[in-house]
């Protein structure tokens, strides 16, 4: 007698086989393989201090509208009405979601043959592919730190002051005028550069006029492409400082975490000289999730009997405020951004 295969008949137990196997390969690539925007932390086991403040949403899109601080108290006459203030909003950053997928098949032909656990290989394979575009589009945020907002990728939103993230001219909403968080000479990096990389994070201010912030006094996060990762760390790293006549006490031992990763290579969309510093603390740098990286239950497609796996991803990476963090593109040249 003859069996119609229809994805009723497929669907149990090989459906349900599949299925597990699908979650033993989540589970494995878990356990290997990170996602940046999880991991990279200003100080060890404190998501406090993360290099991205992770976002979740069950909306449409997510517009962020921050306000200044309260200015500082005022000298008051005896017998005078008490002094007031307001706050001030300040631009609006505003968040829509893109999706990303892919998928694999897995083909009646594949089933007869007997190698279905071979094309379920794939699917690990596709999983560690879609944990690597996340953490492509996470370093991304630093890789277009200054470039136009007219010119960025679809992953990608910036502050909505309508200039890059890393930008000398930073119109401010309260005072007029502007800021600037990057170097507009693109000075390298050196020992010297960073600290006037690390004074210029510190003199950063808020939109209300007199507005202190405090940043730049916690650990922070230098950042750069491998091709420069051996300088930072030996200008960050060790009690004396390096190379130095006198062996002078090293200022920057245990307050700098360095992070370096290929994606912020040239060889991958970034650059080979830019570095530059950000305040874990009061980070940013925003990763916004929608729907998690996630891979989809198996289904059959009966018209032609093959089984799809594939996998799905809604996010947007972006920065909700320029302050907390500076950029130099490290190559001598001038930014005028």
């Amino acid at each position: 007698m003859s069996v119609i295969e229809t994805s009723a008949t497929l669907g149990s137990p090989f459906l349900k086989g599949i299925t597990a196997e699908l979650a033993d390969i989540t589970s494995q690539v878990d356990s290997q393989y990170a996602l940046a925007k999880d991991t990279v932390l200003g100080v060890d086991k404190n998501e406090a201090s993360s290099l991205f403040k992770n976002k979740t949403s069950d909306k449409a899109r997510e517009t962020i509208s921050g306000v200044s601080a309260i200015g500082k108290l005022q000298k008051t006459a005896e017998g005078a009405d008490y002094k007031s203030d307001s706050r001030i909003s300040t631009y609006v950053t505003q968040f829509e979601w893109e999706k990303y997928t892919s998928g694999i098949t897995i083909t009646e032909e594949d089933r007869d043959d007997q190698i279905v656990s071979e094309k379920l290989d794939r699917a690990k394979a596709l999983l560690v592919a879609g944990m690597t575009t996340l953490n492509q589009h996470s370093f991304d945020l630093f890789n277009y730190s200054q470039t136009a907002q007219a010119s960025l990728p679809d992953h990608l939103t910036f502050y909505g002051d309508g200039v890059p993230f890393g930008s000398i001219i930073h119109p401010i909403k309260g005072t007029g005028g502007t800021q600037s968080n990057a170097s507009a000479t693109g000075i390298p990096f050196t020992e010297d550069n960073l600290e006037t990389a690390r004074l210029a994070l510190m003199a950063q201010r808020g939109d209300k006029a007199g507005e202190t912030l405090n940043y730049g006094r916690s650990k922070l996060i230098l950042w750069g492409a491998p091709a420069i990762e051996k300088k930072m760390i030996i200008a960050t790293r060790g009690e004396k400082r390096s190379g130095t006549a006198n062996n002078d006490v090293n200022i920057y031992d245990g307050l700098f975490t360095t992070v370096s990763s290929q994606l912020l290579a040239a060889a991958n969309g970034g650059s080979d000289t830019r570095w530059g510093l950000i305040d874990p603390m009061n980070t940013p740098a925003a990763f916004w999730t929608r729907r998690a990286l996630t891979l989809g239950t198996p289904y059959v497609t009966d018209s032609n009997k093959n089984i799809t796996v594939d996998i799905s991803a809604r996010y947007k990476v972006g920065n909700k405020d320029f302050r907390g963090f500076w950029v130099s593109g490290g190559d001598s040249a001038a930014y005028a951004l």
